[in-house]
């Protein structure tokens, strides 16, 4: 009985194998029969196209025609199909037969010439896709649906393809790798105090001005280029003085350029160029002497070394140059003899001195609307030293308004012993509080 069992259980595998191997040659069949059918429905649209008639001047055709007009794009899903046993139930409906008969040729091209294959579907997932109708195409303007169904699967050359690209409403726009701002404010202040006013006072008006430009360049590989260009003007005036009606309180003018090339990771090999001076006359209170003006003194520092710049999230920055190599030349471009006294310049126009530079700024938002920029520099000719500490702490109180803490301290001890404090010593201290109109671009 037992061995009755094992023959009956054979005699059933051998029976269900062979109708299975039926119903599969049946399938196959079915399916080439389907195939050869839907060859027969696109040869019939290529032959109405050959034949140019007046009638036919546009083509319906469907999505499943895409892949086989780019078999450079490689379809996963393609040889997914080939590979997968087919439903009998599936083979009747027409989306179906299509697409299965180009998966078909695709998968021939990619198995006769595989070089054509430069992309993959997945790159192009993410792409977006213009409105156009599904069911009516136009004629293409430069390449007949003739063409691309006849021409062999070949690579390509892009360069040899006669393709408009105003007709397929394609704009290519070169990179821009520059970046430009600006800010420009304008704070005024008044006092007045009548004659019989208890405390006594001086009647004064505050006016400041300030307009600061950037531009700067950087390819996000290898080279970047910072400019910036600070200009700052401010005027006070109080009666207390008898020798003017008017004193500078803030002249500035500021030209920086720093040029980089990237060593490694944030680290830049660098160049710089920095130029100072003043637009108007300065002078002291109830002093008429003449202490500096414009290109009296013009510092110009050029210099080489290394820049570390990291990279910095939310639009915080900070930067810090080495820069052994040096060169600082300072011109006073008046022959008055209290500036060339103030600068220790007595009978010279021009020096020239070489030695070594520190340079850092840093840009931090501490939160939101509020700023913190700091610029520092350290310069030494190893017989003096010059160094600035600059602290500007911005809020922004409105688009328009915003109110501002400025600090500014300095060093230098190539000065006359006359301008020694005997509390500061060589150190100079500025300070002012603004608070008034800006605009930044």
């Amino acid at each position: 009985m037992h061995q009755a069992f094992k023959i009956h259980n054979v005699i059933f595998f051998i029976t269900f194998l062979f109708s299975f191997i039926l119903n599969s040659f049946d399938a196959v069949a079915q399916n080439v029969k389907m195939i050869s059918s839907f060859e027969d429905e696109l040869n019939t649209i290529n032959e109405r196209i050959k034949s140019n008639s007046k009638n036919v001047d546009k083509v319906k055709l469907t999505p499943y025609f895409f892949p086989i007009l780019h078999p450079d794009v490689y379809s996963e899903e393609a040889v997914k199909n080939i590979m997968s046993i087919y439903n009998n139930d599936s083979l009747t409906d027409d989306a179906y037969r299509i697409n299965n008969f180009i998966n078909t040729k695709l998968v021939n091209s990619y198995i006769n010439n595989p070089k054509i294959v430069k992309f993959s579907k997945k790159q192009i997932d993410n792409e977006s896709i213009v409105n156009i109708d599904s069911d009516i195409v136009s004629k293409p303007p430069s390449q007949t649906i003739e063409h691309l169904l006849e021409s062999d699967v070949k690579n390509t050359n892009v360069s040899d393809l006669d393709i408009n690209i105003d007709d397929i409403g394609i704009i290519i726009k070169k990179p821009n790798f520059w970046k430009t701002s600006g800010t420009t404010s304008l704070q005024f202040t008044q006092n007045y105090f009548s004659e019989n006013w208890y405390k006594g006072g001086n009647n004064n008006q505050n006016l400041l001005a300030s307009l600061i430009l950037n531009a700067n360049y950087n390819d996000q590989k290898s080279i970047t280029w910072d400019n910036k260009l600070e200009m700052r003007l401010g005027f006070m005036t109080t009666t207390s003085d008898s020798c003017h009606k008017f004193l500078t309180s803030n002249d500035k003018l500021n030209l920086h350029s720093k040029l980089g090339i990237k060593a490694k990771k944030s680290w830049y090999y660098t160049a710089t160029a920095e130029a100072n001076t003043q637009f108007m006359p300065g002078y002291k209170s109830n002093d008429r002497r003449l202490y500096s003006k414009f290109f009296a003194p013009l510092d110009v520092f050029i210099s080489i070394g290394m820049d570390f710049k990291p990279s910095l999230k939310n639009g915080n920055s900070f930067s810090i140059a080495f820069l052994p190599l040096s060169y600082k030349l300072r011109h006073l471009g008046s022959k008055d003899s209290n500036i060339h006294s103030v600068y220790n310049m007595i009978g010279v126009n021009t020096t020239k001195d070489y030695g070594s530079k520190m340079e850092l700024n840093a840009k931090i938002n501490l939160a939101k609307d509020f700023v913190w920029k700091c610029r520092c520099y350290y310069y030494t000719a190893y017989s003096y030293a010059e160094a600035e500490l600059e602290n500007a702490f911005t809020y922004q109180l409105s688009k328009y308004i915003n109110a501002e803490v400025y600090t500014l301290w300095r060093f230098d001890d190539n000065r006359a012993k006359k301008y020694y404090d005997t509390n500061l010593g060589y150190f100079q201290f500025k300070e002012y509080f603004t608070l008034g109109l800006t605009y930044n671009f």
